[in-house]
């Protein structure tokens, strides 16, 4: 008894709170219990009014929850109250603003092996001013899933064996914090055409990426998380604050993305150096190094590994990376659209791609030593490039391959028990 007023207390305090802050309404609500009043939490929202809050006791309840009205739903014990969509499009869906839920572990959304789909644990369309906060999200498509909304704060939830974790699109002001994401296959937190929304203080371990931006989300502040092995993947977005954010066994990779504000991260508890517009900067020590519209920098003696792309240049001429070594990444060096730029004296070992060059014309890479890659370099629509007088060795599948690459100088190489020391393929 004792719990169940405690938690009472707590949902009160934090809906009022909520409605205050971002509504400016107080609310006067009236207590609701499950399953003691109702036989099923779909009829006590169908009963309630705005601002009612329904009391939710341990259990196990199999329901697609649709809430169309402002209340509060909490669970008497979060490990202990269970929702459960049966693999439905959805385990809750909220279409109403000035929600709150809490207490609640919430599961079946979807199938976790469905790649298409939209199932989430919690689906979120069209509303504004919804908390969620101290909940348990397991065995869900997605585990959350924003549409088209705005004002919504996701705090404090353990997110753990989803395929996703939280997907926004088309939405702002959305908070995410101090939540724990892991065991998510797929990704961590994803946005999509979204904007204006804060991503903070939350710890996200493995997925394919650990926080995705892509197609437009922009003027996002994305800072002091720590990011385990998922890495971060910034495609066509920009004006975004990136800032202070920890990463262990992968860091950043940007495309097609600018005016960024990339300051305070780390990899490895190394310093990830990102430059912009930049030009005649030395460079020496750092756990990763991305370059985007630069000039004239002098990369030297760099020691890089597990940080997913070590050096990343991007639109970026007349530079060099000399003397470094770079160990264990996906990609060694990228170069992508760039050109007049040289890898000079160092050692580029185990990684899965030594040097990619990706539409890049007339860059040297001279006097290195490849051992151990998967592909030692790799060249990709481009051309006029000079690779010459390396040491390429152990290459598990080639040691230079070229795709659709033609006019490369490539000469006095040595080359030793590479599984193919040269493949050239045009498409």
């Amino acid at each position: 008894m004792i719990a169940i007023i405690l938690s009472l207390f707590s949902a009160i305090v934090i809906y009022n709170l909520f409605m205050v802050m971002l509504i400016g309404i107080p609310a006067m609500p009236r207590l609701r219990v499950v399953p003691s009043e109702y036989e099923s939490i779909q009829e006590a929202v169908n009963e309630a009014f705005d601002g009612d809050i329904i009391y939710v006791k341990a259990g196990t309840y199999r329901e697609n929850l649709v809430i169309n009205k402002s209340i509060i739903l909490v669970g008497e014990d979060s490990r202990r109250t269970l929702l459960d969509g049966r693999m439905g499009d959805y385990t809750i869906l909220i279409e109403r603003g000035g929600v709150v839920i809490t207490g609640f572990t919430i599961t079946g959304g979807g199938t976790i092996m469905d790649i298409g789909g939209r199932g989430a644990g919690l689906q979120i369309y069209n509303s504004s001013h919804v908390l969620v906060f101290r909940n348990y999200f397991t065995g869900n498509r997605m585990a959350i899933y924003i549409h088209s909304s705005s004002d919504i704060s996701i705090v404090e939830n353990l997110i753990y064996g989803n395929r996703e974790g939280i997907y926004l699109t088309k939405s702002r002001r959305v908070m995410v914090s101090e939540n724990i994401l892991t065991e998510n296959p797929s990704f961590g937190i994803h946005l999509t055409s979204s904007k204006e929304n804060r991503v903070y203080r939350n710890m996200i371990i493995g997925g394919v990426n650990g926080i995705y931006l892509y197609n437009e989300a922009d003027e996002n502040e994305i800072s002091e998380n720590i990011i385990k092995r998922g890495g971060m993947l910034i495609l066509d977005s920009s004006s975004n604050r990136i800032l202070d954010n920890a990463f262990v066994d992968k860091g950043m990779f940007f495309s097609n993305s600018y005016a960024n504000l990339v300051s305070g991260n780390k990899v490895n508890e190394e310093p990830i150096v990102y430059l912009e517009m930049a030009s005649d900067e030395v460079i020496e020590r750092a756990g990763q190094v991305i370059l985007v519209n630069c000039g004239n920098i002098t990369l030297m003696g760099v020691n890089a590994s597990s940080a997913g792309v070590a050096i990343e240049i991007w639109n970026t001429n007349n530079s060099q990376v000399i003397e470094s070594k770079l160990a264990g990444n996906e990609i060694a060096i990228y170069i992508h659209s760039s050109s007049n730029n040289k890898i000079l004296r160092s050692i580029i070992a185990s990684n899965s791609i030594g040097v990619l060059f990706s539409s890049s014309h007339n860059n040297m890479i001279s006097d290195n030593k490849l051992t151990s890659n998967l592909f030692g370099i790799a060249l990709r629509d481009s051309y006029d490039n000079i690779i010459n007088n390396n040491m390429i060795s152990g290459s598990l599948n080639a040691g230079i391959f070229l795709l659709n690459s033609s006019r490369n100088i490539i000469g006095e190489n040595i080359f030793m028990n590479n599984s193919k020391d040269l493949v050239n393929v045009s498409s």
